[in-house]
C-alpha cells in the first residue's frame, strides 16, 4: 500500500514509443502547481520512494521505467506553459518542462518579433519532428533535429536543444530536504544536468530563441550511390547538406531510391502555405491494432521484408511526391511525426566528424548496412524491415548561446569531441521481435565502434549497447557509457542526497562509474 501522499494517486498503466517496455498500475500524481510537484519529492525522499516526472513517454529505453516498485510518476501535463520572454542580454523565452513541443512552437510564433524576419515570431534555431514531446523529456536525453549553420550571422546553435537552455529550475537536495533552485548555465553543476538521463528534477528553462524563419520543404528519392557517394558530389548528402542546411535520408532495405529531404530557409511565398503541424507526412496514422497485427506478420514472415520495404516506399511517395513543394514557418514544417504511426525499435548513435568527412562517413555507414543486409539474407534471413536513417548536424557550441562562461551539456550527444564539427546522427529501425535484430545490431554497433574510435556517443533514449539479449546488455559497450557519464555522477549525487530521482538502468551505470 502506498502510504498518504500530498496529492491523489491513480494507478496508471505505461507503455513506452516502441511498445517493447510497458508497466502496469504505476501510482501517479497530477501537481498543478511547483509547489505540489516538491511536496511530492519531499514524501517521497521520507517515505523511501522515487519520483519519475512522466511526459509524452516517447523513448525506446528504461531510462524512465522498467518497474513500478516504489515509484512514483508526476504526470507534468499541468505543469506547462510560457512564463516569460525576454530581448535582453540575448533573446530568450522561459517554459515549464512540461511544455510540449507543439505548444512551444504556437507559443514563440505569436510573440512579435518587431521585423527581425519575414516569418512571424520567434523559434528554435531547430526542431526534433516530433509534437507531442515534453521540453524536459527532450533536455533529459539532448534531442536534436537536423542542420547546420549557413550563415555566419547566425547563432551557431545548430546542436542539441540542451545547447540552447540559458538557465532553469529544478528541485534539488540541501541537506536531507529538496527545495528549489535556481541554475544558470555558466555555474560548474549545470554541466550535469542539461543532459541529466532522468537524474534531475527540471521544473523550468529559460532557453535561447532566434527569429523565425519561413522553410521551403522538398523530397527526392535520388540513386542510393548517389546519395551515399564515397565524396562530395552534386546529389550526395553532405552536398544536400551544405546547399539547403535540414536534410533527413531515410533509406529501405532492398531498395534502390531513399527518401530524401531538405528544408530550405525562405522569404515568404505566395500561395498555399503549411499552418499547423502534423500537415507534413511521411507515413499515414495506423492504428494500434494495424501496427500490432503487421508487426507480428512480419516477426513470424520475415522473408515479406523486400515486398513490404517497397511497399513502403510507394506509399512515401504518394504522401510526399517528388514534384511537390511546401512552405510554411519553421515549426509547422518540422514538426511532422505522426503519433499513429508504425511503432520500431531503433539502434541509434551520434558519429562526430570534421566538416568535410561528413560524406564518407555517410558512404561508409550506409554500404556496410548493405553489405549486412545482402549477407543476412543469402543465409536466408531478413532481420531488418524499416529504415537507415540519417541527419546532419553541427555539434554543441556552448560559447554560442550568449551567457559568458557557459558550461557545456556534459552529456549531450552533440558535445565537441577532440575536432569535431559535425554530427551524423544514424538510427537503424526495425519493428519489434525481428528473428535476429540484437544479433544484427551487436553486429553493426561492434562495426560502427571499430570504424569511429573515439567518435561515438549513444542516442540515451534508443537502444545502444546491444548483445544477443538485447539493448543496453553489451558489456563492451557499457563500459564505456559508463567512464562518460562518470563525471556527473557526483553532482548527481550531491544534488539528490536521498537518492529520489532515476531508474534500475542508470543506478546500474552510475554505481559502475563511481569505481572507474
Amino acid at each position: 500500500m502506498v502510504p498518504d501522499a500530498p496529492l491523489p494517486l491513480e494507478p496508471r498503466d505505461y507503455e513506452n514509443w516502441s511498445r517493447m517496455i510497458a508497466v502496469a498500475g504505476v501510482p501517479t500524481a497530477t501537481p498543478q502547481t511547483d509547489d505540489e510537484a516538491l511536496a511530492l519529492v519531499r514524501w517521497a525522499a521520507r517515505e523511501g520512494y522515487r519520483v519519475r516526472p512522466m511526459g509524452a513517454f516517447h523513448t525506446w529505453s528504461p531510462l524512465a521505467f522498467e518497474e513500478a516498485d516504489r515509484v512514483i510518476a508526476i504526470d507534468q501535463s499541468r505543469l506547462t506553459g510560457l512564463l516569460d520572454f525576454a530581448l535582453e542580454p540575448v533573446p530568450t523565452a522561459t517554459f515549464r518542462a512540461g511544455t510540449t513541443l507543439a505548444e512551444a512552437v504556437r507559443a514563440l510564433e505569436g510573440i512579435d518579433n518587431h521585423g527581425a524576419s519575414e516569418a512571424p515570431g520567434w523559434a528554435w534555431p531547430d526542431y526534433p519532428g516530433v509534437p507531442d514531446v515534453t521540453i524536459g523529456g527532450m533536455l533529459a536525453i539532448g534531442a536534436h533535429g537536423a542542420g547546420i549553420r549557413q550563415r555566419a550571422e547566425q547563432p551557431d546553435l545548430f546542436g542539441t536543444v540542451s545547447n540552447l537552455v540559458v538557465s532553469f529550475r529544478a528541485i534539488v537536495s540541501d541537506g536531507d530536504d529538496y527545495v528549489f533552485r535556481e541554475f544558470r548555465r555558466d555555474e560548474p553543476e549545470a554541466a550535469a544536468l542539461l543532459v541529466h538521463l532522468g537524474a534531475a528534477y527540471l521544473l523550468s528553462v529559460t532557453m535561447r530563441v532566434v527569429p523565425n524563419t519561413f522553410l521551403g520543404r522538398r523530397v527526392d528519392y535520388p540513386d542510393w550511390r548517389v546519395a551515399y557517394a564515397p565524396a562530395p558530389a552534386e546529389g550526395s548528402i553532405q552536398a544536400l547538406v551544405e546547399e539547403h542546411g535540414r536534410v533527413q535520408a531515410l533509406w529501405f532495405p532492398f531498395t534502390q531510391t531513399p527518401l530524401v529531404q531538405h528544408f530550405t530557409e525562405e522569404g515568404y511565398v505566395e500561395g498555399p502555405r503549411v499552418t499547423e503541424p502534423l500537415t507534413v507526412r511521411l507515413s499515414p496514422d495506423l492504428p494500434t491494432a494495424f501496427t500490432t497485427a503487421f508487426t507480428q506478420t512480419l516477426a513470424h514472415l520475415p522473408w515479406l521484408t523486400p515486398l513490404v520495404e517497397r511497399a513502403t516506399l510507394r506509399e512515401m511517395r504518394h504522401l510526399s511526391p517528388p514534384d511537390q513543394e511546401w512552405h510554411g514557418t519553421s515549426g509547422n514544417m518540422l514538426l511532422y511525426v505522426q503519433h499513429d504511426t508504425l511503432r520500431v525499435v531503433s539502434l541509434a548513435y551520434a558519429v562526430h566528424v570534421r566538416a568535410g568527412e561528413v560524406q564518407s562517413a555517410i558512404h561508409d555507414i550506409a554500404h556496410h548496412f548493405d553489405r549486412m543486409l545482402h549477407d543476412y539474407a543469402h543465409a536466408g534471413h531478413d532481420p531488418i524491415n524499416s529504415c537507415l536513417e540519417m541527419r546532419v548536424t553541427d555539434v554543441d557550441r556552448a560559447e554560442a548561446v550568449g551567457v559568458p562562461g557557459a558550461v557545456p551539456a556534459m552529456l549531450s550527444p552533440g558535445l565537441p569531441m577532440e575536432d569535431s564539427e559535425r554530427v551524423v546522427w544514424i538510427d537503424l529501425v526495425t519493428t519489434p521481435g525481428m528473428p535476429l535484430a540484437w544479433q544484427f545490431y551487436a553486429e553493426y554497433e561492434a562495426w560502427l565502434w571499430q570504424r569511429f574510435p573515439a567518435r561515438l556517443r549513444p542516442e540515451w533514449s534508443k537502444a545502444w549497447a546491444v548483445s544477443a539479449d538485447g539493448p543496453w546488455t553489451d558489456p563492451t559497450v557499457l563500459a564505456s557509457v559508463r567512464g562518460a557519464i562518470s563525471p556527473a555522477v557526483a553532482t548527481w549525487d550531491a544534488l539528490d542526497a536521498r537518492g529520489v530521482y532515476g531508474s534500475p538502468l542508470l543506478d546500474r551505470l552510475r554505481a559502475s562509474s563511481t569505481l572507474c
